[in-house]
């Protein structure tokens, strides 16, 4: 089937609001696009260095969520160079995407330009309290225009370089939008960390492509320095890198089975989500050990428990759950508070995949306790068929995605449109490599 066939075909099962996906499992090669993470901060980084077409995007498959932070940062050359007077704000539409809301809204408080923010889905509902600390004292003020509601709201006034503060055990998106707005202001600032860090992958990424583009950030003991001697600037095109957040799909789906060669992952990267590597060798090993000392599903109380700690990996953990149910194991996901805030609660919705699959699991304090399934089947089966609702949630469609895999039955999966905040050419890939979408196979 012609790439124009599959996308039109996938344009009506999306509309449709239901997407099915028959038992198969998957072989072949992925080219992995490019990380959303390091695409946000490149394109600020750029932005700052006087042209944002420095950050070379791959605009054939480009997010919702990267297209939101794009359109956002011209609207606001655009203002720039217009000149900001009086007190009329440019609105900035952030869609869904908490990254472009926390990455923009220091930025736009630095620069100064009056700035309404808006945004759709769960975002307005999003937490961004945060920011309040921060923006007392520091010549800008932020002034929600809805009771009880994060969004719309409004940034006015000038922040100036400083000292600010930050606990580190918030989400990493407050840290590294004060940090990149930072390195445009007027003068040395300091940000400290009144708590540990959590999420640092994501912080280190961000000081990565912030020194990539000529930034002096140093970290130390207690937070981070910006000398302010020198402004973001760089010559030639910076090159974002393949995603390990989005491999990680196809790495599970390749631990359950499918034979999947990732041709474009880099092999030394700051991306946190690389961690899904040891942590499949880690459960794989973990589930051996069970099956070798004979410890089945009938004696789960006695198998050995696999912990997967989430504080720097949240997003890895609704596929990382599919990977633990198809293994002779137990496993404890741990310090995953932070993903009730995300775009649904994920940890109730990865409770319902898992349980709509057939699987048994427990939420708990900070985060799920998964009885794995593999010992108590037969064949090569570890998910019943059935229902996922996605809660419009891109991570739980593709994890459903990937349950299909070692399914049962058809695997049906609510809001699969959701796919296109994040990775619009999935359900392509998936059918290039054997997939069969709503009944159709193109392998």
């Amino acid at each position: 089937m012609e790439k124009e066939r599959i996308q039109e075909k996938l344009t009506e099962i999306y509309a449709s609001g239901t997407l099915g996906i028959a038992p198969e499992k998957l072989k072949g090669d992925v080219f992995v696009p490019q990380s959303k993470s390091a695409a946000h901060r490149a394109l600020i980084l750029a932005f700052l260095s006087g042209d944002i077409e420095l950050a070379k995007i791959d605009e054939t498959h480009v997010s919702d969520d990267i297209k939101a932070t794009k359109r956002a940062l011209i609207r606001m050359g655009e203002a720039l160079a217009e000149g900001i007077s009086g007190e009329e704000p440019i609105e900035i539409d952030c869609k869904e995407s908490g990254s472009t809301l926390r990455f923009l809204i220091p930025l736009a408080a630095v620069l100064g330009i009056p700035t309404k923010f808006i945004g759709s889905g769960r975002l307005p509902k999003r937490p961004i309290k945060e920011y309040e600390g921060v923006f007392t004292g520091s010549g800008a003020d932020m002034i929600y225009l809805e009771p009880g509601l994060s969004l719309p709201l409004l940034i006015k006034g000038k922040m100036q370089a400083g000292e600010y503060s930050l606990p580190g055990n918030v989400s990493s998106q407050y840290i590294s939008g004060l940090l990149m707005a930072l390195s445009a202001a007027d003068g040395a600032s300091r940000l400290t960390l009144t708590t540990e860090l959590e999420s640092r992958p994501y912080v280190d990424m961000t000081c990565e492509v912030m020194r990539a583009f000529g930034v002096e950030v140093e970290e130390d003991a207690n937070g981070y320095a910006l000398s302010g001697a020198v402004k973001p600037h760089r010559e030639e095109s910076f090159e974002v890198e393949a995603d390990y957040s989005q491999a990680a799909f196809w790495l599970v789906a390749d631990y359950l089975g499918s034979e999947i060669d990732l041709k474009n992952l880099p092999k030394s990267t700051a991306q946190g989500d690389r961690a899904i590597v040891d942590l499949l060798a880690g459960l794989g090993e973990t589930g051996k050990r069970n099956d070798e000392a004979g410890k089945t599903a009938s004696s789960s109380s006695d198998r050995e428990i696999f912990e997967m700690d989430a504080r720097d990996v949240p997003d890895l953990v609704p596929v990382f759950a599919i990977a633990a149910a198809a293994t002779n194991c137990v496993t404890k996901i741990v310090h995953a508070e932070r993903l009730r805030i995300k775009e649904s609660d994920r940890i109730a919705s990865t409770s319902a995949m898992l349980t709509a699959l057939g699987i048994s699991n427990t939420i708990t304090e900070d985060g799920l306790l998964i009885v794995g399934r593999s010992a108590e089947t037969t064949g090569d089966k570890c998910f019943l068929g059935g229902t996922v609702d996605s809660c419009k949630d891109h991570r739980l469609v593709m994890a459903a995605a990937i349950a299909a895999t070692r399914a049962e039955d058809m695997v049906w999966i609510k809001d699969p449109v959701a796919v296109e905040k994040s990775y619009p050419a999935f359900f392509e890939d998936y059918m290039n490599l054997g997939g069969k979408i709503d009944g159709i196979n193109v392998g």
